[in-house]
């Protein structure tokens, strides 16, 4: 799973014209660690990136995410599903499919 270190480097990341997840944490969230573990099993064909919200500040305030951990799922950069603490790997494939049927 990719590190993203910057605001730049984020809004690079989701312009990407498959889908590709986001995992939302901070280095002391210990729900965090688990979750990106199952996104990186689970999902292993898909881009996947982690933002450490408290090394990049800014992109709490301007993207909304006031919960960690949080996943999202973004296409061509903008955000398609977004889950919040406590969610499923289901979850995230049943929109993950759904949103392939339109790609």
């Amino acid at each position: 799973m990719k590190e993203i270190k910057s605001k730049e480097e984020f809004f690079e990341f989701i312009s990407n014209k498959t889908p590709v997840l986001v995992v939302f944490s901070t280095h002391d969230c210990a729900t965090c660690v688990p979750v990106k573990e199952k996104v990186e099993r689970n999902f292993k064909e898909i881009p996947k990136a982690n933002v450490y919200l408290d090394s990049v500040k800014e992109l709490s305030g301007e993207l909304s995410i006031f919960n960690v951990p949080t996943v999202c799922i973004y296409l061509e950069g903008r955000e398609f599903y977004r889950f919040v603490r406590v969610f499923s790997m289901d979850d995230i494939k049943e929109k993950l499919n759904r949103l392939m049927e339109y790609v």
